[in-house]
């Protein structure tokens, strides 16, 4: 399963790259704080995400996003996502949207010679204000709640982009 699930970002990420001349919005990359919801979790919060947006329709756009929370008393994190956005424009420059998304999560762990991974299926579900504040940059401010089994977080993204 958990292949399954790595091999459909993968084929998610090439689809959408394949046809990047047509439907992109913007790319661009994220910096993240992800505390913890359960008690005694140790790993950094702090991380760095990279995002490609494709504009499905004129109110539904589709995201990639891969993240890395940064080495901290022995574990670090990745996750990669497909993230989908429904954009109320609330303005000229501002819309703002919910956030619902499917991906993959790997927790490593490594003291000294000693290394595990654990690989799981994770569940987003959030929402996001951007603000263009030029004709092809954006800033994005998103909050979510992501499950990943037996580690759940609460992810804080500020973003940056560049508009197509």
């Amino acid at each position: 399963m958990k292949k399954f699930l790595l091999i459909a970002v993968l084929s998610a990420l090439v689809s959408f790259g394949a046809s990047a001349q047509q439907g992109v919005a913007a790319v661009g990359v994220n910096l993240n704080f992800s505390p913890c919801v359960e008690s005694g979790a140790s790993h950094n919060p702090i991380g760095l995400a990279a995002k490609f947006q494709y504009n499905i329709t004129d109110g539904l756009r589709g995201e990639i996003q891969a993240a890395y929370d940064f080495k901290k008393d022995y574990v670090s994190v990745f996750t990669g996502a497909v993230n989908f956005h429904y954009l109320f424009n609330l303005g000229e420059r501002f819309q703002l949207y919910p956030i619902l998304g499917l991906g993959y999560g790997n927790i490593h762990t490594s003291l000294g010679d000693l290394s595990d991974n654990a690989g799981k299926f994770l569940f987003n579900v959030g929402v996001g204000g951007e603000v263009a504040v030029a004709k092809h940059f954006a800033i994005s401010l998103e909050a979510k709640f992501q499950y990943m089994k037996y580690f759940k977080r609460v992810p804080i993204s500020l973003g940056f982009a560049y508009k197509f």
